[in-house]
């Protein structure tokens, strides 16, 4: 039948779309609705304790970047925000495998949601702070944005490794005829 030779065709472009703007839109609802929560219940409270005192839970903001650098520089982050986004969008158009896909949407995912921070929690345009909140031993506080800029710049340089090891350790292709 003519419809089903193309069914398999037809669903690449949707998977691709799926794996990349469905898990950006997944995580960007996630952030903003733990932020909200976030906000709501935790905002002028003491942390609430997770695990001992290692893993807490409170409200904070922040308007640098990790680490809280370049504090009181909002606007350098939405400018990179943009940046970063317009590169994912790019570099998803020509990304291979939706592994790489679903990273490349944790990462747009993640970019989306703290600028949406940056853009919409503040008193003025691109003057907004982040909303952090995870506490976790030694390490600043932050949030699941984030966490999924972290984990899917991990996952990237996993699976572009992977790759790049894969065509270097291919047999060179070469015309016999």
């Amino acid at each position: 039948m003519p419809g089903q030779a193309d069914a398999p065709r037809a669903a690449r472009p949707l998977a691709r779309l799926a794996a990349l703007y469905g898990t950006a839109a997944a995580v960007l609802a996630a952030d903003q609705l733990s932020k909200y929560l976030v906000v709501r219940h935790l905002e002028g409270r003491a942390p609430v304790r997770v695990i001992g005192s290692f893993v807490e839970l409170r409200y904070t903001t922040n308007s640098g970047g990790a680490f809280s650098l370049l504090t009181g520089a909002p606007l350098f982050f939405v400018v990179m925000a943009v940046v970063i986004i317009g590169g994912i969008v790019h570099a998803g158009r020509r990304a291979q495998g939706l592994p790489v896909l679903f990273a490349l949407g944790l990462v747009l995912g993640g970019a989306l949601g703290n600028l949406v921070d940056r853009l919409f929690r503040g008193d003025s345009a691109f003057s907004g702070e982040v909303v952090d909140f995870v506490k976790v031993g030694i390490w600043p506080v932050f949030n699941l944005a984030d966490s999924c800029v972290v984990v899917g710049g991990i996952l990237l340089a996993i699976f572009l490794g992977r790759a790049e090891r894969e065509r270097e350790q291919a047999p060179a292709d070469t015309d016999r005829t």
